[in-house]
């Protein structure tokens, strides 16, 4: 496969950032719902204003109740993201033959987590492809569920690659840069790897499972307007609030909360004090698209 992970110099990390980080929030765009969602006063459109001729970045968040499960389609390459725990396998299976997907170009771990690493283990065993696993751990890592996945990768012939703070995953046109704290002494969840998903000038951040502890190293090791962005995928499921200077710095335009809304009180709470619209994966898959100038948002039922 070729390979398509590169470091880039810090000229081009400067010019990537200055295409979305400096411009404001892009325009959003909601298809009209029956459901409560997007909780604020938002911009509807019937339609998608995108064209099959339009180069498009795909990001679905798909509605597994609790967990990251997220598919990100640019270029004709995929990711997934994440999965959730393996028990929500045949929700995940339905929409992925729905949807015509028998494999994936990356999966991307971001921590050795059940409710993250799980789905990844049950995709291999039942036959999806896979082109390359990347994720922040060494191979020699003694994380109780990442031991069996690493075996796993290796009996399936799977390549995989270590991330560090400033790699860069290339999806078709989209990029994906990596931000993890790898401080020794502290928890998983700090030890996540968050990234930046850029399109043009569309910027969507992804929180992993991040603390309050990796915000702050975040906003005191780099220049805060490099994490702003149109849409923030939550840290840690929203079970918290964001650290509010973090959040200030994103200042996002739309949250996904990978999670119900019923778990959320504190970090509904703050969103819902900032008037940022959010969508809950419980009440169905997320997919966003953008070209890079716009988005347009909606939800639809996972399969049954």
């Amino acid at each position: 496969m070729k390979k398509t992970i590169c470091m880039l110099t810090a000229i081009c990390l400067l010019f990537v950032f200055a295409g979305g980080a400096l411009a404001g929030n892009l325009p959003i765009y909601h298809q009209p719902t029956q459901i409560e969602a997007p909780y604020e006063t938002v911009e509807y459109l019937d339609e998608s204003p995108f064209s099959e001729e339009d180069d498009i970045l795909q990001v679905d968040v798909l509605g597994i109740r609790q967990g990251d499960c997220i598919i990100i389609t640019c270029g004709g390459l995929n990711m997934l993201v994440d999965g959730g725990e393996g028990w929500r396998f045949p929700y995940v299976d339905a929409y992925l033959k729905e949807k015509g997907i028998t494999g994936f170009d990356y999966f991307f771990l971001t921590h050795a987590h059940d409710d993250h690493l799980e789905m990844q283990e049950k995709l291999i065993q039942a036959g999806y492809t896979v082109g390359q696993v990347i994720s922040p751990y060494e191979e020699k890592d003694s994380y109780s569920l990442w031991n069996p996945y690493r075996k796993l990768l290796e009996q399936k012939g799977i390549p995989y690659t270590k991330m560090v703070t400033g790699d860069v995953i290339e999806l078709g046109g989209a990029t994906l840069t990596i931000y993890r704290w790898d401080a020794k002494g502290i928890n998983m969840n700090n030890h996540s790897a968050a990234a930046m998903l850029r399109f043009g000038d569309a910027a969507m951040f992804l929180a992993a499972d991040i603390g309050g502890e990796t915000q702050h190293w975040l906003l005191e090791n780099f220049d805060p307007a490099e994490f702003q962005c149109d849409v923030y995928k939550t840290a840690h499921h929203n079970r918290t609030a964001t650290v509010p200077e973090f959040l200030t710095a994103m200042d996002p335009a739309l949250a996904v909360i990978t999670n119900t809304r019923s778990s959320t009180e504190v970090g509904e709470k703050q969103l819902d004090g900032r008037d940022i619209a959010r969508y809950y994966i419980t009440t169905g898959t997320i997919r966003m698209e953008t070209d890079g100038t716009q988005w347009y948002v909606y939800q639809e039922e996972m399969p049954q």
